[in-house]
């Protein structure tokens, strides 16, 4: 918080004001203030022009304030414990304002004073801080203060409820948001034609009707100006297209001089029956000009309302259009996230508005209210967007859609968990590989072992074997029937050494073992032993 050193009141709190991010505007700019229009507000700060305050205002109702706070004043001292002080303060970055009724030494406490009203009373003893005036309050939080002490008070103790608000931390990010849709609206200003203030214009009620009974009981009437008059109201006078305030304003008196002469004509009739019990031609004129009266004020009425919906309608479909052109080009700069759709209820926001300009003013309440909605999620979407893309894991999070939406601080949480269960997996993996390898390594290397020791005590089974003696060679036998026949022995071919390959296939083939186990198992065998058994 830093002070600044102006007076309220004074010209020169006057000229910080037009300049600052008021306080006193933030209900305005949150569409809670039913003093004055955000539309208003953003006219008045896009062109320097501050609105006309009446003298009734200024000098009966502000100055009945001035005098609250100075009888509230040591009331409010006693509640906090602390000495007060008017100031007019702004936030760090000097973005935000606030005029204090009061403010502790310290700049922990504020104070907030209203005159004395039984709604917003009753709010306050029910524990709610009153929507027309949470928005000042959370501004002087947002400023710098701890707590603000919120009174409505007549100035005496017999009248005075207060409660005290504490800061939570949100204040600041949702004035900020919404201030930053108003500078954009601002910035956009377009002035609109000004509609003047409405009053309908006076309608001249059609001729009196008369009816009258001459003693020969002759009927003695006016019918025939009347229904001159009338008809010349309904084709010459009658509004038929509304379209502007005032025509609405004008075809709302009309429909009731449309009423006042059905009543009147209903008056003669009633008059015309006390003098003469049967006046049939005379009543069916009345008749007839009493539906003709009728028939066309049921007419306007239903146009009033037919056109007042259509035009309801459009103001509507244009604020429509107006957020989804905003949500389209928010949503272009996120990177391929998606943004939630905006809830607007334009049916709401302007129920019970009576006049085109009111209307438009709810209708752009609720398109700023949707808009600042929109900024709030697409800076959530870039925090959590941020967060999963800095943590390098992508492939962890397939629903970054999803997650994106979601408490920055819980995301943060869930994308720490998830690649603290994917490291935990990963390493659970690489050691279960790790393990399966030296199994097999092992394996291996017992195989190669048994297998030299299996070749060695062959070998050497082999050098321990007696030799065979040589055996002398017998005559052969000479079988006695063919005795006078002579037979040489059969020749056998010598055998065919086979290649380096196929000795080596055949001993891995008979211990099984590769090829390469067996080529070294040769190499390590004993060259003179190999010599000493060729």
């Amino acid at each position: 918080m830093k002070i600044i050193n102006v007076t309220q009141g004074s010209p020169e709190w006057l000229a910080h004001r037009m300049d600052a991010r008021n306080a006193s505007e933030a209900p305005v700019v949150l569409g809670q203030s039913s003093k004055i229009s955000r539309n208003a507000l953003i006219e008045a700060k896009a062109t320097g022009i501050e609105r006309d305050i009446p003298d009734f205002v200024r000098e009966v109702i502000f100055a009945n304030g001035h005098k609250v706070e100075g009888m509230a004043g040591p009331m409010a001292e006693e509640i906090i414990g602390d000495e007060l002080f008017p100031v007019v303060a702004i936030s760090d970055d000097g973005y935000l304002s606030a005029s204090y009724d009061g403010l502790t030494m310290d700049e922990e406490t504020g104070w907030e004073c209203k005159q004395w009203n039984e709604d917003k009373a009753q709010m306050v003893r029910e524990g709610v801080l009153p929507p027309e005036d949470a928005g000042q309050v959370w501004q002087q939080l947002a400023v710098g203060a701890k707590r603000v002490l919120y009174m409505v008070t007549d100035g005496t103790p017999k009248q005075c409820v207060h409660m005290m608000v504490e800061a939570t931390g949100e204040e600041d990010k949702k004035l900020r948001a919404a201030w930053a849709q108003f500078d954009e609206d601002k910035a956009g200003y377009q002035p609109r034609e000004k509609a003047p203030e409405v009053t309908g214009a006076t309608t001249q009620d059609l001729p009196a009707v008369s009816v009258q009974v001459s003693g020969d009981l002759s009927i003695v009437d006016n019918f025939d100006r009347f229904e001159s008059a009338l008809k010349h109201f309904i084709d010459e006078v009658l509004v038929r297209e509304p379209k502007t305030d005032q025509d609405f304003a004008d075809l709302d008196n009309q429909v009731k001089a449309l009423k006042k002469a059905e009543d009147a004509l209903d008056s003669a009739e009633a008059q015309l029956l006390a003098q003469v019990e049967a006046v049939d031609n005379a009543k069916r004129r009345k008749d007839m000009l009493h539906k003709l009266a009728r028939d066309n004020r049921l007419m306007a009425e239903k146009l009033v309302k037919s056109q007042k919906q259509a035009i309801k309608l459009e103001i509507a479909r244009d604020a429509d259009k107006a957020v989804g052109e905003h949500e389209r080009k928010v949503e272009a700069t996120l990177d391929g996230y998606a943004l939630p759709r905006a809830n607007t209820d334009f049916n709401s926001a302007m129920k019970g508005k009576r006049t085109i300009t009111t209307l438009q003013d709810a209708a752009d309440n609720e398109v700023a209210r949707a808009k600042i909605a929109i900024n709030e999620a697409a800076d959530l979407i870039r925090a959590n967007a941020k967060t999963i893309a800095d943590a390098g894991y992508e492939f962890l999070f397939a629903d970054r859609q999803q997650l994106a939406l979601k408490d920055s601080e819980l995301v943060k949480l869930e994308v720490e968990s998830r690649i603290t269960r994917h490291k935990q997996e990963e390493e659970r993996r690489l050691e279960a590989e790790r393990q399966r390898i030296a199994a097999e390594e092992k394996a291996k290397a017992e195989r190669a072992a048994q297998q030299k020791a299996d070749a060695e005590k062959a070998a050497q089974q082999s050098q321990d074997a007696p030799k065979a003696e040589p055996v002398a060679e017998q005559p052969a036998q000479v079988d006695s029937e063919q005795a006078g026949t002579y037979r040489a022995p059969e020749k056998t071919a010598p055998p065919v050494r086979p290649s380096d390959q196929d000795i080596l296939r055949a001993i891995a083939a008979e211990f099984q073992v590769d090829v390469h186990t067996a080529a070294a198992w040769v190499l390590e065998m004993n060259q003179q032993e190999l010599e000493r058994v060729a």
